[in-house]
């Protein structure tokens, strides 16, 4: 403990005899005025040159822009509710003889029959006045429409099945 306490000591008086030794002073030196003469002044004169000018042609053209999104809109026409009524080779009507349907559907017929063309013929004048009165006939893979616009019992028969008789019931 007495070695630490020395050790110490010695480093106190160290440092105090670092912070008091000074260095000498060095002395401010302030020059004093000289007298200087001065000499005429020249006036030099600088010639700048003009810059050259050339002739520059612009051609500026103005454009206006106003620009118009043309939007093209298509209108989707309502689908035309159908119903399909099929002539087959076995001399059937599929789906049924009787079809009902609402008013402005449109029925198609449609022979599927390989070995004969199929008619519709209109029977009485109410039903004379969609089909027609004479016979309309489907050839293979072909077909017949009709839009119904009016409500009521429509009648018709065809060649190859003249014991049966189709009809539309079209309701409103």
């Amino acid at each position: 403990m007495k070695k630490i306490l020395v050790v110490l000591a010695v480093l106190f008086i160290g440092i105090l005899l670092a912070g008091c030794t000074s260095q000498p002073a060095t002395p401010v030196v302030t020059p004093t005025p000289v007298p200087t003469t001065v000499a005429p002044t020249t006036v030099v004169t600088t010639v700048v040159p003009t810059p050259e000018v050339k002739n520059i042609t612009v051609n500026v053209t103005k454009i206006d822009v106003n620009v118009t999104k043309i939007v093209n809109v298509t209108a989707v026409p309502t689908p035309v509710p159908t119903y399909l009524i099929t002539f087959t080779q076995d001399l059937t009507i599929v789906p049924d003889i009787t079809a009902y349907v609402k008013t402005g559907t449109k029925v198609i017929w449609m022979d599927k029959d390989p070995y004969k063309d199929h008619t519709l013929q209109a029977i009485g004048d109410q039903s004379g006045a969609y089909f027609g009165t004479g016979m309309v006939s489907i050839p293979h893979d072909g077909n017949y429409s009709v839009t119904f616009d009016k409500a009521g019992s429509y009648d018709y028969t065809s060649v190859y099945q003249p014991v049966m008789v189709g009809k539309i019931v079209v309701t409103n």
